[in-house]
């Protein structure tokens, strides 16, 4: 028996009281489509495309269904229980993903109000130390002092910032 017949067959069994082949089958996919949409399943049609191509690998194997409308229905469970697996792990992922970009947005918006908040002269020290690594040596030139004063004067202008931070984190600054 081919596949297409075994399909058949499985559809006079589930309609019996129904003619056509087309018309029995267009009954399973809606009665599959609400039985995917009554549990909230966005892609009702893809999953009841998902349970009949299962149910056609069954029959393609000569596999006996004693109960088609039960195994119809044990196939549709196990591809909504999937289904809700995979939309659960999206959701976790797409949680994860939004916590990361919340503290993202914590950390850009906070480094912000803090370098904001220090005054001009310690700000353009920073940008200026900070914009090119090359010219380190030259910026403490032209400030009259060493290198080793240079890099201690950022360290204690990055100290500030780290409790500014540390500040705005914990919801102390706004």
């Amino acid at each position: 028996m081919t596949t297409d017949d075994a399909f058949d067959e499985f559809l006079i069994r589930l309609e019996p009281d129904i003619a056509s082949t087309a018309l029995r089958y267009a009954r399973l996919r809606h009665k599959l489509i609400r039985f995917f949409e009554g549990r909230s399943c966005r892609d009702g049609e893809g999953l009841t495309d998902e349970t009949v191509q299962r149910l056609l690998k069954d029959l393609s194997v000569g596999k006996e269904i004693a109960k088609p409308w039960s195994y119809l229905y044990g196939v549709a469970t196990n591809v909504h229980r999937e289904y809700s697996r995979r939309i659960g792990r999206f959701v976790e992922l797409k949680n994860d993903f939004e916590s990361v970009v919340d503290e993202v947005d914590d950390f850009v918006g906070c480094a912000t109000i803090c370098l904001e908040r220090l005054p001009d002269d310690k700000r353009r020290l920073v940008e200026q130390y900070y914009s090119d690594r090359g010219s380190r040596i030259e910026l403490a030139k032209r400030m009259g002092i060493s290198l080793a004063r240079l890099r201690l004067k950022i360290h204690r202008i990055k100290n500030e910032l780290k409790e500014c931070y540390r500040k705005c984190i914990q919801g102390q600054i706004s």
